[in-house]
């Protein structure tokens, strides 16, 4: 018997206002499916048309990080559609999406999602009916933002969101198989502002680690990122790292059963 498909897809490497408004990436998040069940984190604008021209099966639910449109725009239409076809989905979103002047999921969609999770930093959920658990990653972003480390039964998948390196940042991403950082700022470069992660930030992290990811993915670039070349970006990680690296293409699919570890190791 064949076992249940994991994988996630890229419906979109875009980040930030002028990439989102141009489209030279495309900017609608990441579709995963994990035990047999399908989500998309930060559905950003496009998100629904490429789960449709790409043929994939529709998601049960939706993680969403944090309150900026290049990350939210699509996930109402998505919940509403999960909601009347199938009478249930799950929404899994930092608590200020959900409340409050930033709030970005209208109160008519969080009423009729059968599962709605408002959570902050370290906070820890469990997806009902699921063996999938998710931790809160905490982020250093300019804005009220979380990260995801989600662990299924054979794939642990992080995923930073926004923001830039701290202290001890690196101990959420350890031991897990795949990490897909969002990178907004090139390789020995310093941003005006300090908000974003930089190719130098995903370094340290990776060799702060005991236990490495099999695949580290750079994700969600910005005009600089893309005038650097992210493919450069990645190989100048892999090298001083170690870990296999890549940077993350439009409507690409990652097979995550290439990168199971044997064992898998619960962050504690």
């Amino acid at each position: 018997m064949r076992g249940i498909r994991e994988r996630i897809v890229f419906l979109g490497t875009g980040g930030g206002r002028m990439v989102t408004f141009t489209q030279v990436r495309a900017t609608g998040g990441i579709y995963c499916e994990l035990s047999g069940i399908r989500f998309v984190i930060d559905p950003g604008p496009g998100a629904l048309a490429h789960l449709r021209r790409l043929k994939l099966k529709d998601p049960m639910g939706v993680l969403l990080s944090h309150a900026h449109v290049d990350h939210y725009t699509d996930v109402n239409v998505i919940l509403d559609g999960i909601n009347e076809k199938y009478g249930k989905g799950f929404l899994i979103a930092e608590k200020h999406c959900l409340d409050g002047e930033d709030m970005c999921v209208q109160r008519y969609i969080q009423k009729k999602t059968a599962c709605v999770f408002g959570v902050e930093p370290n906070d820890e959920v469990t997806i009902p009916n699921t063996s999938i658990s998710i931790r809160t990653i905490p982020t250093r972003h300019n804005f009220p933002c979380v990260g995801f480390r989600i662990s299924a039964e054979k794939t642990t998948l992080c995923y930073s969101s926004d923001g830039f390196y701290y202290d001890g940042m690196e101990t959420y991403f350890e031991g897990c198989d795949v990490a897909i950082f969002n990178v907004m700022v090139p390789y020995n470069s310093a941003p005006k502002e300090l908000k974003h992660m930089s190719t130098d930030d995903v370094i340290k992290i990776l060799n702060k680690l005991k236990e490495k990811p099999k695949l580290a993915v750079l994700h969600h670039f910005s005009f600089w990122m893309l005038r650097n070349n992210p493919y450069l970006q990645a190989r100048i990680v892999e090298k001083q790292t170690g870990v296999k690296t890549i940077a993350a293409r439009d409507f690409a699919e990652i097979d995550l059963s290439k990168y199971r570890k044997s064992s898998q190791q619960t962050l504690r």
